[in-house]
């Protein structure tokens, strides 16, 4: 009998691929076609369409809702709409049945460890200068005072962080190859480049793109596209470690 396989979207662990489909099944068959999906159902997909084979071509210019329609053979499927306002469809199916990590989700990790270090220091930094006595700063959202601990550091739409690794696989031409990053090692838990000068790179494209502001954690969660979209008052800029260029 051949090995069964989880199945991992995100923070959602499935025994087996039968197990996963059939969760998504059920959220698809909430919903009557041409209604939006719902803020934590968005979060579940946003993190599914990474499994996707043409993940880089299905999230285009970046995500702005996911909603349920028909297709031309008479069946209803998620369907995503860009920020540009284009749509395209997407099995479920395929996301699911890829056996472990796509090279985009590899890819996008290697990207997250490159300017890992440079977000919790522009997170610590802001909190050393802007926060009260309390140790507070404003939540940029709801106005609410919070702490380091119940904050998020977020990409504000429509620049986030997956649209920025896609927009910087596309206008750098790169086809991802398995060669580019680095294999899982003792006390190494993320993927990470084997090329210095493309993790550099990364870090500057990145830098020179991202919005940020602090959120209350659970809010961040819960915000839906429309409100990810507002221009916001209190940016952070990022904060670069120096040591990491070197």
């Amino acid at each position: 009998m051949p090995k069964k396989i989880p199945v991992i979207i995100e923070n959602l662990t499935f025994a087996t691929q039968k197990e996963a489909s059939s969760f998504i099944k059920k959220i698809l068959d909430k919903y009557n076609d041409h209604e939006t999906v719902s803020v934590e159902d968005e979060e579940i997909l946003m993190n599914l369409i990474e499994r996707h084979p043409e993940a880089i071509q299905k999230i285009g210019c970046g995500i702005s809702r996911f909603f349920k329609a028909p297709t031309e053979m008479g069946t209803s499927c998620f369907w995503l709409e860009r920020v540009d306002r284009s749509t395209t469809d997407f099995s479920y199916g395929s996301c699911i049945t890829g056996k472990g990590k796509t090279l985009f989700q590899e890819f996008m990790e290697a990207c997250r460890e490159a300017v890992r270090d440079d977000l919790i220091e522009t997170k610590y930094t802001y909190f050393r200068e802007n926060s009260d006595g309390d140790g507070k700063v404003v939540c940029a959202i709801s106005g609410e005072k919070i702490t380091d601990k119940e904050s998020h550091l977020d990409h504000v739409k429509p620049l986030t962080f997956q649209v920025i690794v896609v927009t910087f696989i596309k206008s750098n031409k790169i086809v991802i190859d398995g060669k580019m990053l680095t294999n899982p090692s003792d006390a190494q838990f993320q993927t990470g480049f084997v090329d210095k000068e493309m993790k550099e790179e990364f870090r500057e494209y990145h830098h020179g793109l991202a919005d940020l502001r602090i959120v209350k954690a659970k809010l961040n969660l819960k915000m839906g596209p429309t409100e990810r979209i507002k221009k916001i008052k209190n940016s952070v800029p990022i904060r670069i470690r120096m040591s990491q260029s070197n």
